[in-house]
C-alpha cells in the first residue's frame, strides 16, 4: 500500500497550479485583446494605402470621360482592352521590362558579391587602417544621391565614354554602402572559432567564404538582393540621363514615354494600363518577399 502525500501540499499544489494557470491565461487574454487593436487600427490604414491601387487597376478598363467625370466613377460601364491593346502593340514597354531585368540581375549579382567580400573583412579581419574606411564606406550613406549626380554623370559619360551602355547602367550599383553594413552586422554573430577552426584544418579565406560565411549568410544576402533589385528595377533619373538609344530604355523611362504622348484629356487608360502592366511585378515581388525585406530592414540596427 502506499503512502498518501500531506494533504495540505497537495492543496497547495493544485493552488499554485490553478494562479499559474489563471496568470497565464491573463496574460494570453492581454496579448490577444493588444493584437485586436493594433488590427482594427491598421485595418483602416491599409484600405487608404491600398485604395489608389484598385483605382488605377479599375480605372484602366475605363474610358477618359467615365476616368474624368465630375462624378466619382468607380466602375466602368463596359470594359475597354484598348488601353492595354496599345501598350502591347504600340509602346517598347516589353523591350524596357527585358533591359530593367538584365541591368538589376547584374547589379544585384555584383552588390550581393562586393558586399559580403567588404562585410567579411570589415567583420573579421584586421588591417591597416579597417576603422577610418569603414567609417567612409557608412558616411557614403549620408550623401544625397544629386550631390554626385552631376560628377558621375561626367565621369561615366565624357571620361570613361560609356554612354548608352548598360554597362554605364550597371556599374553604379555595384558597391552598396547599405550591403556592406548589413552583412558586416549579420557576420559579426558568427563565432570566430568557427573560422578558426577552418583556418586550422588548412581552409584559405575563399574557401572559408564559399564553405561557412556564404551558406550562413543566405538569408541576410538574400534581402540585400531583393532591396537591391527593387531600387535598380525602379530606377528612373539615371537610365533616363546616361541611355540616348531606344532599345536601352529601362522601364521607367519607357513609362515616361507613354505618358508623355498623353494629353490631359486623351490617353488616359492608356497611361493607367502601362503603369498596371508595370506595378504589378513589383508589388507581388513583394508580397512574396516581404518578410525578407522587411529582415534586411531590421538587420541595419543590429549590435556589432
Amino acid at each position: 500500500m502506499g503512502v498518501l502525500g500531506d494533504p495540505a501540499d497537495t492543496l497547495d499544489a493544485a493552488v499554485i497550479g490553478r494562479q499559474t494557470s489563471l496568470s497565464t491565461f491573463g496574460s494570453r487574454t492581454r496579448a490577444n485583446l493588444a493584437s485586436t487593436i493594433i488590427i482594427i487600427a491598421l485595418v483602416p490604414l491599409a484600405i487608404m494605402a491600398g485604395l489608389p491601387f484598385i483605382w488605377i487597376y479599375i480605372s484602366s478598363f475605363k474610358t477618359d470621360m467615365e476616368i474624368f467625370s465630375p462624378t466619382l466613377v468607380w466602375f466602368p460601364s463596359t470594359f475597354y482592352y484598348d488601353g492595354y491593346i496599345y501598350v502591347w502593340e504600340e509602346t517598347a514597354l516589353v523591350r524596357g521590362y527585358a533591359n530593367s531585368i538584365l541591368v538589376s540581375g547584374a547589379s544585384v549579382t555584383l552588390s550581393v558579391f562586393t558586399s559580403v567580400l567588404a562585410g567579411y573583412l570589415f567583420a573579421k579581419k584586421d588591417f591597416w587602417g579597417k576603422t577610418p574606411l569603414f567609417i567612409f564606406v557608412l558616411s557614403t550613406l549620408m550623401v544625397p544621391f544629386f550631390a554626385i549626380f552631376i560628377p558621375s554623370f561626367v565621369v561615366y559619360s565624357k571620361f570613361l565614354n560609356l554612354k548608352d551602355t548598360y554597362i554605364a547602367l550597371i556599374l553604379p550599383h555595384m558597391f552598396t554602402a547599405f550591403g556592406i553594413l548589413i552583412t558586416r552586422q549579420f557576420l559579426h554573430s558568427i563565432p570566430n572559432e568557427l573560422i578558426d577552426s577552418a583556418t586550422v584544418d588548412g581552409a584559405g579565406d575563399w574557401r572559408v567564404l564559399w564553405h561557412i560565411i556564404l551558406p550562413l549568410s543566405r538569408s541576410i544576402l538574400a534581402a540585400i538582393a531583393i532591396i537591391q533589385f527593387l531600387g535598380v528595377f525602379n530606377e528612373f533619373l539615371w537610365p533616363l540621363v546616361m541611355t540616348d538609344r531606344a532599345e536601352l530604355y529601362t522601364l521607367p523611362v519607357v513609362l515616361r514615354r507613354v505618358y508623355g504622348q498623353g494629353s490631359a484629356m486623351a490617353g488616359s487608360n492608356r497611361i493607367l494600363a502601362a503603369g498596371v502592366v508595370a506595378v504589378t511585378p513589383i508589388v507581388i515581388f513583394f508580397l512574396i518577399f516581404q518578410r525578407q525585406i522587411v529582415k534586411g530592414i531590421s538587420l541595419t540596427g543590429m549590435k556589432a
